[in-house]
């Protein structure tokens, strides 16, 4: 008889996979979500539309969901609607261009994030991130990340820290980009083109995650976002439409029980169609992907 006995959970979970032991679940550790609300243009969304986003997010077991900027009342709305829920926080400060052109903006952030901290509690923030893809130079980013890192070290707040990039831009610049106090890297099969949807985990985590690994040893990684769009023009191999997206995110789901130490963030909440191109509008997934009883029971 099979003992599973002193195995560590890393090597557990894919066995129980094997022998058909596991019960079906969400391999993802959280969920990004836009500060506006879905469908038409940009609008903030609401507390009661973020209550309604977190209580989705824990039914479907997610524990956390993510934040790529704090316009909005984003931060105090999403917390709000965490600590209701039982979720944590991965807290963003975006900004368009460069750091210095943004620095006081930047700033103010780290206040608002501070005052945020205060009020809901160490335990409601996974991590703070300084830029999503930011278009500045990668040491100019390091070196805010850094500062804020420092700041808030030094008035008593241990937050994790680090900017979130595309996972190439970490590969290749990893002096600069693998500082932070984590790896955060977006990873989307999709705009490879060489990926169909059906393999979009495997392409996570048989590509980009060795990649990471090799590039930034001994640091934690994180999946900041990784999904795939249901609408638009297809890119090589990687074609948009409702059932390649399951697709992806049942590989996706899967996938992550290879490494349980690598933690993603499913893309996105919603569908937002003040975005540019339908590609961008279109990796929501809340009322258009079920996942209790469909995409989490497929492994």
């Amino acid at each position: 008889m099979l003992s599973f006995k002193l195995i560590s959970p890393t090597v557990l979970f894919p066995l129980l996979l094997l022998f058909g032991i596991a019960e079906a679940a969400n391999r993802f550790h959280g969920i990004a979500a836009a500060n506006s609300a879905p469908n038409g243009a940009y609008r903030c969304r609401t507390q009661a539309e973020w209550n309604s986003l977190a209580s989705n997010a824990r039914a479907n077991g997610f524990q956390s969901i993510r934040i790529v900027g704090l316009d909005c009342n984003a931060l105090d709305l999403a917390s709000s609607a965490a600590a209701a829920n039982g979720l944590t926080v991965m807290a963003g400060i975006w900004f368009s261009g460069t750091v210095a052109a943004n620095m006081v903006q930047i700033n103010n952030e780290v206040q608002v994030f501070r005052a945020a901290h205060g009020r809901w509690g160490a335990g409601r923030y996974k991590a703070l991130t300084i830029g999503n893809e930011a278009a500045d130079s990668a040491a100019n980013v390091a070196a805010k990340v850094d500062d804020v890192r420092g700041y808030l070290r030094s008035i008593g707040i241990n937050t994790p820290v680090a900017t979130v990039h595309h996972w190439v831009a970490i590969r290749d610049n990893p002096g600069n980009l693998c500082r932070g106090d984590f790896v955060g890297a977006n990873a989307h099969a999709f705009f490879d083109g060489n990926v169909a949807a059906n393999a979009a985990g495997d392409f996570v985590f048989g590509t980009v995650v060795p990649a990471l690994r090799n590039a930034c040893p001994g640091k934690s990684i994180i999946i900041t976002e990784s999904g795939w769009p249901s609408r638009g023009a297809t890119n090589g191999r990687a074609v948009p439409s409702v059932a390649n997206e399951r697709a992806a995110l049942i590989n996706l789901n899967c996938a992550a029980s290879r490494d349980t130490s690598v933690q993603v963030y499913a893309f996105e909440a919603d569908d937002q169609t003040w975005k540019g191109n339908d590609v961008e509008r279109s990796f929501g997934i809340f009322g258009k992907i079920t996942l209790n009883g469909d995409v989490f029971n497929n492994c």
